[in-house]
């Protein structure tokens, strides 16, 4: 079950975060010294000034053994303020043990559906180039590649990324 997050559950979705992201800070080798900016070690008063700038977070939600509800996968949105009808995808994440079984399908798809019902005909993402596999896969779900950047302070490249939600 895919729903929104509330305020309470931000330090659950934090430590999720971290966890997620971790396999691509150890895949590329990303540091706080190389990357401090990286989801990895995002810190709390980040993820609260995101919700208080308005992001909408959701969380995709499974029964574990225990029969208690824990969460498989993660994403957030938010409008482009210089762009009408743009939103943007952030932090799109599955549990690691469970990726590759079409949560993050389900994911992108829910990010795509509430965009549409925010009244957005696009939705935007960026990723670190390097990452192939990653970035095909948005390919393969209906995103367009639209560039990539270099900035200093990073160490890979930025690809940026657009979908229309409204096909």
């Amino acid at each position: 079950m895919i729903r929104r997050i509330n305020k309470e559950e931000l330090p659950m979705c934090l430590d999720f975060i971290h966890l997620c992201f971790s396999t691509v800070a150890q895949k590329f080798g990303l540091t706080r010294e190389n990357c401090p900016g990286h989801n990895t070690f995002m810190p709390m008063e980040k993820l609260e000034n995101f919700w208080n700038m308005g992001f909408m977070m959701y969380g995709f939600f499974e029964q574990n053994r225990n029969g208690e509800n824990e969460l498989a996968g993660y994403f957030s949105i938010s409008k482009v303020p210089e762009k009408e009808d743009t939103w943007m995808l952030h932090n799109l994440c599955v549990r690691p043990q469970l990726r590759k079984q079409g949560y993050g399908r389900q994911l992108l798809d829910c990010a795509k559906e509430k965009t549409r019902e925010q009244g957005g005909k696009t939705l935007f993402l960026d990723f670190i180039d390097e990452y192939t596999e990653l970035k095909e896969w948005y390919f393969k779900n209906g995103f367009e590649f639209k560039g990539t950047t270099k900035y200093e302070h990073l160490p890979f490249t930025v690809g940026f990324a657009e979908c229309n939600v409204t096909k």
